[in-house]
Formats: structure tokens, sequence, C-alpha cells
């Protein structure tokens, strides 16, 4: 991956998590009149073009610096658990707060009483599993982590393992995840695959740049024309003859129009191609910001639904450009505070898991050979 398309990939990541942002805030009534349904709607396809990002640059980095599996596992468990566990320790600490001034906006609250048992159950990822769609709290967004978790374990056992063992494996976790997870499994190799085609593309700059403008144009059209609307309906039909199948009702949960992100996924990744051969590149300047800006778009990513639902609470509506903006403020504030115990402390989390690995039970009698028995 060369960096100008690593400074590319993370333009898309800050702009994909403030499209989120924007459709989640339409939701709750929190934005300008400007900003129609469609953005909510939107918010959904820019998760899609996260999980493009997150297969390629998960390639990227095992072709490149975590190829064996000690390092794989220690880079992506702590990426996952410097977020995960700050996050939803600080959403549940917003949400008892927000509750005493509203509760109408935590309904239904029953994960709240048994923190004992559902901690543990989301910092498994297991909310997207067999056991329903069950995101933490009011933190709706951590769907997608749910997902990616096991695409990372999943990614790990083809690469890792070998023979029989790679496809039992790679066949137990499939069936462990499930149907919703594997569903948009698609999506998320196709960045995998995209890395792997990048270095075989012979692309001009003009072709490039025309590549990316047309799958712009593509985006738009998909959804001014309907065809969006069209591949929605597709979608349930899809979940329907699931269920006549399987003779008992499907639940997508947070797979909601699969055909739709397929779609999103092809444009998207025609995009990035583009960026990776138009030959345009960003000053130093621009470049330290968007690089920063991109530090903290996972914890932006899954604070700020929590945070406008506290901003329902509060007492805010229906809003103006003011009062918008200072709804982002104040999420970005919370996002930076996050980063700092956080994404941004992402080594201390490595030395805490190599110390737990070191002081594992059997360890020590591992590396002490001369132990008695």
């Amino acid at each position: 991956m060369t960096p100008a398309l690593s400074i590319w990939l993370d333009l898309c990541r800050v702009l994909a998590a403030l499209a989120v942002f924007v459709g989640h805030a339409v939701y709750f009534k929190l934005a300008p009149a400007a900003f129609s349904l469609t953005w909510h709607r939107s918010a959904d396809d820019a998760v899609t073009a996260f999980f493009v990002i997150s297969g390629l640059v998960i390639a990227h980095t095992t072709h490149d610096r975590h190829a064996d599996p000690g390092r794989y596992a220690l880079a992506r468990l702590s990426r996952v658990y410097s977020v995960a566990l700050p996050a939803v320790l600080l959403a549940l600490a917003i949400d008892l707060v927000g509750m005493r001034l509203d509760a109408s906006h935590y309904a239904p609250n029953w994960q709240y009483p048994q923190l004992w048992f559902y901690l543990p159950f989301h910092w498994l990822f297991l909310g997207e599993t067999w056991f329903g769609a069950i995101q933490p709290f009011t933190m709706a967004p951590y769907w997608s982590l749910g997902y990616e978790a096991w695409y990372y374990l999943l990614f790990g056992a083809f690469i890792f393992l070998q023979g029989a063992t790679r496809w039992v494996v790679a066949m137990l976790l499939l069936g462990l995840m499930g149907p919703r997870i594997a569903l948009l499994l698609p999506v998320w190799c196709l960045g995998v695959l995209l890395y792997r085609w990048l270095g075989a593309l012979r692309l001009g700059p003009g072709v490039a740049r025309a590549g990316m403008a047309l799958a712009v144009v593509g985006y738009a059209l998909f959804i001014a024309a309907g065809w969006r609307n069209a591949t929605d309906r597709a979608s349930l039909s899809l979940y329907a003859w699931f269920s006549d199948i399987a003779r008992t009702p499907f639940d997508p949960g947070s797979t909601v129009h699969v055909l739709s992100d397929y779609v999103v996924a092809l444009l998207f990744a025609l995009f990035v191609v583009g960026c990776a051969r138009s030959g345009w590149t960003f000053s130093p300047r621009v470049t330290r910001g968007i690089r920063w800006l991109a530090g903290y778009t996972f914890s932006f990513y899954l604070i700020h639904f929590t945070l406008l639902v506290f901003a329902r609470a509060l007492g805010f509506g229906p809003a103006g450009w003011a009062q918008f903006a200072g709804v982002l403020a104040g999420v970005l504030v919370v996002t930076w505070l996050l980063g700092q115990v956080g994404e941004q402390r992402r080594g201390w989390y490595q030395l805490c898991l190599l110390w737990l690995w070191a002081h594992r039970p059997g360890a020590a009698r591992r590396r002490d050979p001369a132990a008695p028995s």
C-alpha cells in the first residue's frame, strides 16, 4: 500500500464517520432541516465503506507487519479492546446519568440491571451472533465491531492455519458467527481482494480519476434513481426466502439491506482503485491533519450515538445550524477524551495483553522445564 493510498483511506474514514454522525443526528432530529432523511439511510452505506477499508488494511498489515499469528493476534486484540473496553464503560456511565434526566430515551433498559452478564457478553462480541441483534446499552454502532471481530478471527484462521485444520476451524467460526454476520462477509473480503489486486492493476492517472468520478456519480444515481430502494426491497425478499427455506422467521438483525450493501461496496472499491492510481497527493500539513483526525474515528464512531441520545435526554430537539455545531463540538470533545484512554494508548493495551499472556495459568511451568511435575 502506497503512502498516498493510506492517506486517501484515512480521509475516507473521517468522511464516513461524519456521514454516520449526520445520519444519526437526522434520526434524532438534532440536525438542521437541510439534511433530509436520505442522510439517515446513507449512514449505513458509510459503514459499508468501513468494512471494505478494514479488509484492505488487515490484508496489508498481515502481509507487511503482522505476518505471524502472535503479532496478528496482538495487533487485532489491542486495536479492538483499546476502544471497546473504555467506550462501553463510558457509554454505560453516560446512560446512567441520562436515565436520571429523561428515562424515556433509554427504553428498553433491561441490560443495565444485569451488567455482570452483558459487559462480558458484549466484550466477547456475541451480540450479533445467534442471540439476536443486541448492542450494549445505547451503543447502536457497536454492531459493526461485533461483525469485524469475527472477520478478524476467520481471516486469521485462513492465513495462519493449514490443511484440514484451516477448513475445520473456518467452518466452526462461520457456524458460531451465524448468518447475519456471514451475510456481510463478502463486503469485508472485497477489501482483502482489493489489496491483492491493487499491485497488479496498471492504470494511468486519467483512467483512475475517471474511475473515482464514476464511483461518485454511480452512487448518486443509485440513490436518486431509486435503485437503492429497489435493492433494499430485494433484500427483504431475500430474507423472506430464507425464512421459507428454514421454516422459521429470519431476523437479519443489523444486516438490514444486504444487497444494497453489496452494490455500495463495489462502488466504493472502484473509488479506492482510483485513489490508488490517481496521482493526487496531499500537502504535508493536510496529511498530518487527516492522520490526526483518522486516529480518533473509531472512538468517534462508537460513542457518538450514545451522546446523541444523551443530548435528547438533556432536552435538545429540532436543531438549527448553531445547535447542531454545538452538539458536534461536544461529541468531538468527548471523543478526544475517550481517545486519551483508548486508541491513542494502544501501546499500553498491548503491554497489558503481553503481561496477561506471560502470566496465564501454566505459563511459568512451561517456561521452566525443571519445575516439578
